[in-house]
């Protein structure tokens, strides 16, 4: 206890609370496995291969391991029974809902998800549902490849979340794999590239791990095609244009407005970093925390402008929000206005041929 006369002193902490983004993105593949059942996590590719036995995941693995991706893996296993499709179905979703025990069990959060070789709606639904509980984004493969046949495959899905493909490609060693995983590992490799890498596209980036692509898609510059259309629709395809590269990174979105997968990337990130930077806060008193939460969001946005992740931002308590009611039982509302950078989708050169120039010709002789 201080002293009762002179002079004391007391030090305390008055440092702004720290908004670091988390910028690990870890995969989690779900499918079967000879050796392993329930979950596992692994600190790089090359681990996990070393404890799976033979399956889809083991696949999965080596379309990854091709890629040359390092992160870290998290696996949830089931073993396959044979001959039953259905059963083995209920498997994956079953192995899917246990991911919500990822951060309490292994302390960690994946951030992709990824079931290849289960095509299946009730699979697909269910990343869906769980993605949205992690705020992460899957990949899905359509069983369809004609474009019409695609179309109508499309007309049951409405996901914000998902890269959809539907082609097969060829991995560095001759085999046919579908898309997603490299995929996936061609937008992980993006978002590791810097800090702030999780605010860029992975579209229009060439993939690595394939050398060829099976089911060719039409692709013309400056002209309607396949692939355009496509894309339109929320598929990403696969092009050969100065190398093999993803083409497409938007939604099949109609509820939240946002048509673009970096969108919902980068408010995903923003959203973590608030849940984890402001725990502090909660049951301390009004008057000593509403400010300083204030001034370190005003912080964290401004370094989001500078890194151009975000064009601009407001911060306020709305009046109509804060009542005298909701302040008194200590509930706060802060609302931010938030515009993420855009990325380019289309550029128009219009070209004029004229005659305005003739008269250089004369200055020349």
């Amino acid at each position: 206890m201080p002293s009762k006369y002179g002079i004391n002193i007391e030090f305390s902490n008055a440092s702004p609370t720290s908004y670091d983004i988390d910028t690990a993105t870890p995969i989690a593949l779900i499918g079967d496995d000879t050796n392993l059942t329930g979950l596992s996590t692994y600190n790089s590719v090359s681990q996990a291969l070393a404890a799976v036995g033979e399956g889809s995941i083991k696949n999965a693995l080596q379309d990854l391991e091709a890629t040359n991706l390092k992160t870290q893996i998290v696996l949830s296993a089931f073993s396959k029974t044979a001959d039953n499709a259905q059963e083995n179905i209920n498997k994956a979703i079953e192995a899917i809902t246990k991911l919500k025990m990822c951060e309490a069990e292994l302390h960690i959060k994946p951030k992709m998800l990824l079931c290849p070789e289960y095509n299946d709606s009730g699979v697909w639904e269910k990343l869906k549902q769980i993605a949205e509980y992690l705020r992460a984004i899957y990949a899905i493969e359509l069983n369809a490849n004609a474009e019409s046949d695609i179309k109508s495959e499309l007309e049951t899905i409405q996901t914000h979340r998902a890269i959809i493909s539907y082609q097969k490609v060829q991995r560095i060693d001759k085999v046919v794999r579908p898309a997603s995983v490299f995929l996936m590992a061609l937008y992980a490799k993006i978002m590791a590239s810097s800090d702030y890498g999780f605010a860029q596209t992975y579209s229009n980036r060439v993939i690595d791990g394939i050398i060829g692509v099976v089911d060719t898609i039409e692709y013309l510059q400056g002209e309607d095609c396949e692939a355009d259309r496509l894309r339109g629709e929320g598929i990403t395809c696969i092009i050969v244009d100065n190398g093999i590269r993803a083409w497409g990174r938007h939604t099949r979105d109609t509820a939240l407005g946002l048509d673009s997968l970096h969108s919902i990337v980068i408010f995903d990130r923003i959203i973590d970093t608030i849940f984890e930077a402001q725990k502090e806060a909660i049951d301390k008193q009004v008057a000593d925390m509403v400010k300083q939460v204030q001034d370190d969001l005003d912080r964290f946005y401004r370094k989001l402008v500078a890194n151009k992740v975000v064009v601009g931002y407001t911060i306020s308590l709305p009046t109509e929000l804060n009542t005298n009611e909701s302040i008194a039982l200590g509930e706060i509302y802060i609302q931010q206005n938030v515009q993420e950078m855009p990325i380019v989708s289309k550029i128009t050169n219009k070209i004029y041929r004229v005659t305005d120039y003739s008269q250089e010709l004369i200055k020349e002789m």
